[in-house]
């Protein structure tokens, strides 16, 4: 995974990565857990089997859904519609987000 997508709807940011995102591959499988870390123009997420976030699972394929005023923080809103390309470095256990 090169790049990741950062969406705003709403009035705020979110970021939706799927199976075509490789999510299994790095740890990020159907239930499993994992943390989020935010500062600004970044996003760590790293798996943790005692996580506070989930992978979910849309039709047997995992969803990662990251929403809510810390990501808005850390990345900013323009407008609603508005479609963001984040870098993504990937390694076992770990995606890291940046502008």
């Amino acid at each position: 995974m090169k790049s990741a997508k950062l969406y705003s709807q709403r009035g705020g940011r979110l970021i939706w990565m799927t199976h075509k995102d490789e999510l299994a591959k790095y740890g990020f499988g159907i239930g499993a857990r994992f943390n989020v870390q935010l500062s600004e123009g970044k996003i760590v997420l790293r798996a943790d089997p005692a996580g506070s976030r989930k992978i979910t699972d849309k039709k047997g394929k995992p969803v990662l859904c990251v929403i809510g005023k810390g990501i808005t923080a850390a990345f900013g809103h323009e407008q609603d519609g508005k479609i963001d390309l984040l870098d993504a470095s990937c390694k076992k256990g770990e995606i890291v987000l940046t502008v």
